[in-house]
């Protein structure tokens, strides 16, 4: 989609997911819907924690002019068990709980197997996919457009991923965050992502040194970008499934994909933040895992840019971000200013 698309480099985020989303979902800037932070209500309207009655989703808009609309994935906009998706304009929601519906990621069964990794059939990337394409089979035939909001969970912490995808990845981050930001950012500047003349933004000062570490844990760091490499490629795949299912119910060439981040890359640290080593019961990658890829890897995630997620820096702010549109948009990369 990226190579037949138009790709951004200018498109901007609330910096956090659930402000981003807000706006998304409204139009609006996240304060005047309600959303200034998270989904908890922090005692004002702006922080309130929920879209408010006062601002329209996308979804009423348009089922209100004939579209049938459906979401499947992390909804995060409803604190206090209000503005869940189907009452702001969903005909067809997954999940359907309300705990679920209302929660930063969704989470699903934890079958395993035998080494604690999950099982394709239930892993959450598949499942909120699966929903997906459950709905286009539901609208195909129908005479009427659709409108789709398909919010994958993944790669948001914890880090989660099939066995047979991390092996993909065995030995590619072995030469750690700096070599491979240096590598990202001559890829960058050869596909025009950036400008010849835009520098590297400095380091943190605690952004650790790779050549300081010892074997033991450059193994456990180089593991957790396999793992989120790992999560990635299956985010990838089910996009393909997708593709492939509007394909097959003929409903591909007239439909419009946009593809977008809701913030950069974190510098969470879960082993120091929510009891992270407490809630650590199995190696990275499997299930019991409670791991981040942390600042470090964002550090090369966010390239070239600086800070993370939560902060009002390029690196929190400034979001990949694709239209998808055969005939109807033209291929290339724009600049351009972004949904906030």
């Amino acid at each position: 989609m990226a190579n037949e698309g138009i790709r951004l480099k200018q498109f901007y985020n609330n910096s956090i997911c659930a402000p981003t989303r807000a706006s998304l979902i409204t139009g609006q800037y996240q304060h005047k819907a309600g959303v200034g932070y998270f989904s908890n209500d922090l005692g004002l309207p702006a922080y309130q924690g929920y879209i408010n009655a006062e601002s329209l989703t996308i979804a009423e808009v348009l089922r209100s002019n004939g579209y049938i609309t459906a979401t499947s994935g992390k909804w995060h906009v409803s604190g206090k068990g209000k503005s869940l998706p189907w009452d702001r304009g969903f005909d067809l929601v997954f999940p359907r709980e309300e705990k679920n519906a209302d929660s930063g990621a969704p989470t699903f069964h934890k079958t395993t197997d035998s080494a604690g990794y999950p099982l394709e059939s239930s892993f959450s990337t598949e499942l909120i996919n699966r929903a997906a394409e459950g709905f286009l089979d539901q609208i195909k035939g129908q005479d009427k457009p659709f409108f789709l909001y398909l919010a994958h969970t993944a790669p948001h912490w914890p880090l989660v991923a099939l066995p047979q995808d991390i092996a993909k990845y065995k030995g590619r981050y072995d030469k750690g965050w700096e070599s491979i930001r240096r590598e990202r950012f001559e890829r960058q500047k050869q596909l025009g992502i950036v400008e010849n003349g835009t520098a590297l933004s400095v380091a943190d000062e605690d952004i650790y040194d790779w050549e300081r570490l010892s074997f033991d844990q450059r193994q456990l760091w180089a593991k957790k970008m396999e793992v989120f490499a790992a999560m990635v490629d299956r985010l990838d795949q089910t996009v393909g499934k997708l593709l492939q299912k509007l394909k097959d119910n003929g409903q591909l060439d007239n439909t419009l994909i946009v593809f977008l981040s809701d913030n950069g890359a974190p510098a969470e640290d879960l082993v120091r933040w929510f009891h992270g080593a407490r809630l650590n019961n199995g190696p990275v990658g499997t299930v019991g895992s409670f791991e981040s890829q942390s600042k470090n890897w964002s550090y090369a995630s966010n390239t070239p840019f600086k800070a993370f997620k939560d902060y009002t820096y390029e690196g929190g702010i400034n979001a990949p971000f694709i239209a998808w549109f055969p005939g109807k948009i033209a291929q290339g990369i724009k600049r351009v200013l972004g949904i906030s």
